[in-house]
C-alpha cells in the first residue's frame, strides 16, 4: 500500500514510476494497481465529510487547526491522514487493503478504518480515505507533450510541522497574517537544527501536528497555479519545491499572498 501511495503520487507526470512500481511489487499488488488505475474501485463505504469527523473526534483536533489543515490541502481525505498519529506496526499490502474496503459497508467503516489507519504512514492513508470515500482519481499516465514551465520563486514561513516525514507547512503574509499554501517534506542538510528548533519553540500539539511561531523564513519554488476557492490562499500550486533555510532571513522578508495572484508572472 505504500508503494502504490507512492505511485499515485509520481503519476501522471513520471511516466516511468509504472514500471519501477512493477518491479518492486508483488504479481499480485501490481494486477490489483492497474485494476485501480483502470477505473475498477471499490464502492463507497463513507462520506469524505464523515471520515473526517472520525478523525477528528478521535484526535480531538480543534477547531483552528483543522481549519489550517484545510487551507493547506483543501482535501478532507488528505486532512484526514494528517491529523492521525504517526504510523506504528506492519504496513498492510494493497491488495490487503481493497480487500478489506470490499467487505466493507457503512456500518463497519469507523472500525475498518480505524484498524487501517495506524499502520500506514499520511500519505498512504490519504489514498486509502479517498478509497474508502469513492473520490479516488488516480489514472494511467498519458503521453502527452512536454511544456515549457519555468520556476517561480517565493520566501515563506513556516507556521506547522509534522515531524513523522517531518513534512512542513508554508505561509505567505496577508495583513499580517500567514496563509498556509503548501505543505512540503523537510529533506534540507539543516534539518536537524530546524528540528531542535522547533522543540525549543513548539506553541501547541495536536495529534502528530505542532504549531510553531512564522519566525523561520523558507525558500521555496513552484511551476504555476490553479484557482481553487476552497482554499484560503484561493490556490493550488503546481508542483511546489523546498529549496533552502534562510536562517539569517527576519519573518518580515517573507513574501506577501498577493505575490502568487501576480498576472506579471502568469506563463
Amino acid at each position: 500500500m505504500i508503494r502504490f501511495a507512492a505511485l499515485c503520487a509520481a503519476l501522471p507526470r513520471d511516466k516511468s514510476a509504472l514500471a519501477a512500481y512493477q518491479a518492486e511489487a508483488t504479481a499480485e499488488d501490481f494486477a490489483t494497481a492497474l485494476a485501480l488505475l483502470s477505473g475498477q474501485r471499490p464502492r463507497r463505504i463513507a462520506a469524505p465529510d464523515l471520515i473526517l469527523t472520525w478523525v477528528v473526534e478521535a484526535s480531538g483536533t480543534p477547531d483552528f487547526l483543522l481549519a489550517a489543515c484545510m487551507d493547506v490541502t483543501g482535501d478532507r481525505a488528505e486532512t484526514a491522514a494528517l491529523l492521525l498519529p504517526a504510523a506504528t506496526g506492519t504496513p498492510p499490502t494493497l491488495t490487503e487493503v481493497i480487500q478489506t474496503l470490499t467487505l466493507g459497508t457503512p456500518l463497519t467503516a469507523r472500525a475498518m478504518l480505524a484498524a487501517l489507519w495506524p499502520r500506514l504512514p499520511p500519505y498512504a492513508n490519504t489514498i486509502l480515505n479517498r478509497l474508502a470515500a469513492g473520490s479516488f482519481r488516480t489514472t494511467l499516465p498519458k503521453l502527452v507533450p512536454p511544456t515549457n514551465q519555468p520556476p517561480r520563486t517565493l520566501r515563506a514561513v513556516m507556521i506547522l510541522i509534522q515531524p513523522a516525514g517531518p513534512e512542513i507547512t508554508l505561509a505567505l503574509w496577508q495583513d499580517g497574517v500567514p496563509i498556509p499554501i503548501a505543505r512540503l517534506t523537510l529533506t534540507l542538510p539543516e534539518t536537524p537544527a530546524i528540528m531542535a528548533w522547533v522543540r525549543a519553540h513548539t506553541l501547541e500539539k495536536f495529534g502528530p501536528v505542532r504549531k510553531v511561531p512564522a519566525q523561520l523564513v523558507f525558500e521555496m519554488d513552484y511551476t504555476g497555479t490553479a484557482p481553487n476557492n476552497r482554499r484560503k490562499c484561493g490556490l493550488d500550486l503546481h508542483h511546489p519545491r523546498l529549496l533552502r533555510w534562510l536562517p539569517d532571513a527576519t519573518p518580515d522578508q517573507a513574501d506577501n499572498l498577493a505575490a502568487l495572484h501576480d498576472p506579471a508572472l502568469d506563463p
